[in-house]
């Protein structure tokens, strides 16, 4: 006589490990909720950094692009006969060709020029009230205070705060996808006779879940930037070391000898790095001074630049060369993240996604806020 087999249905319930991710979430929010709001806000703003006085001051900016744009030192010349005694210091190479080309003078005005006419649109001096108001902006995403400087341990605290805050961020999204998972709600509920904690409730789930991804990596390239472990992990990895900061290199002077046109230094320049495009020229003011030619080679995505060519003022001979590919591989992972966390890693739609993300938030914080307490007061 054959046996029957007996089954045995094991059933797991899974509440109270609901109730443990639920406890996580919702404390972990509690703690870092004002901060991520902060932080969001903040690097909502910080996303078009180098677009918003582009906006503000439209007339100083844009310009109509033409067949080509006359030559360097013709530009040069303009711009100092303008202002004249003063110098030209450095040029800054629009990337846009709708963009003017922008030149500091030895008095430290910031001209702005348009390079296919000639024509100067008008001029700066000092920080404009945009400018300051960004930098402060940018030092509160990073510090928590508008003026590190004048409070540097406060600043420091406020550092570390908002790294944690960025590490609960990190816990959030990932327990916030456990708890969508039950329903998985997509759509707001329409229902008139629905409570408002309803709408809270769900926009809560719907906009966490649309930005999950988004937040977790904000979260954790900025984890990786507020901890000086991030950067010495990637030294580490690449055993590699940070490069060396960038030292003038002397020009030879030569008796009687006139210096070099600005059109041969960037000739000079675009054939040592044929890659590359020019990002910004730096002039030599005395007569040992070089030319410096900052490059910016396709693999840089950050608005900032590392790569350079160091030229002699008379001689053109290449005196150095900096190559951000193959300088310092840890360095290289450094500029990365950072770009990645600030959108600059795919230009300006990769900024609209990082503002967007940026701004939900501060709608998180508050709808999870209004869910605590509507359940605190139930």
């Amino acid at each position: 006589m054959a046996s029957t087999p007996i089954v045995v249905r094991i059933r797991i319930s899974v509440a109270p490990l609901r109730k443990v991710v639920l406890g996580i979430h919702l404390y972990l929010g509690l703690a870092a909720g004002i901060f991520l709001a902060i932080l969001g806000l903040t690097g909502s703003i910080m996303a078009f950094e180098g677009d918003i006085d582009h906006w503000v001051h439209p007339e100083l900016w844009y310009v109509t692009p033409g067949p080509g744009s006359l030559p360097e030192s013709e530009l040069i010349l303009i711009a100092q006969n303008h202002y004249y005694p003063e110098r030209v210091l450095t040029v800054q190479f629009p990337r846009a060709s709708d963009l003017v080309q922008v030149m500091r003078m030895t008095d430290a005005r910031i001209v702005y020029i348009n390079p296919y006419n000639g024509i100067v649109l008008g001029d700066t001096q000092g920080t404009s009230s945009t400018d300051r108001l960004l930098v402060y902006i940018h030092e509160i995403h990073l510090w928590l205070i508008p003026d590190p400087a004048s409070a540097p341990q406060l600043a420091q605290a406020g550092r570390s705060v908002l790294s944690i805050a960025a590490l609960f961020l990190c816990f959030l999204a990932p327990t916030g996808l456990i708890l969508w998972w039950r329903r998985k709600r997509l759509r707001i509920r329409k229902d008139p006779s629905s409570p408002w904690f309803v709408y809270f409730h769900d926009v809560h789930q719907i906009l966490g879940i649309y930005a999950a991804l988004l937040l977790w990596i904000a979260s954790l390239t900025g984890i990786l930037i507020g901890f000086d472990v991030g950067g010495k992990m990637f030294y580490s990895i690449t055993k590699s070391v940070p490069p060396a900061p960038l030292k003038p290199v002397p020009s030879v002077p030569d008796v009687g000898a006139e210096p070099i046109q600005t059109d041969q230094v960037l000739n000079i320049a675009r054939h040592a790095m044929p890659d590359a495009s020019v990002a910004m020229l730096l002039m030599p003011i005395r007569t040992t001074g070089s030319f410096t030619v900052l490059m910016r080679v396709p693999e840089e995505t950050s608005q900032n630049v590392h790569s350079a060519v160091t030229i002699d003022q008379y001689s053109g001979k290449v005196l150095e060369v900096r190559n951000y590919l193959t300088d310092s591989p840890g360095y290289r992972l450094i500029r990365l993240n950072r770009s990645i966390h600030n959108g600059d890693i795919f230009g300006f739609p990769s900024h609209i996604i990082v503002s967007l993300a940026g701004l939900l938030l501060p709608a998180l914080a508050i709808s999870g806020f209004v869910i605590w307490r509507k359940k605190l007061a139930a």
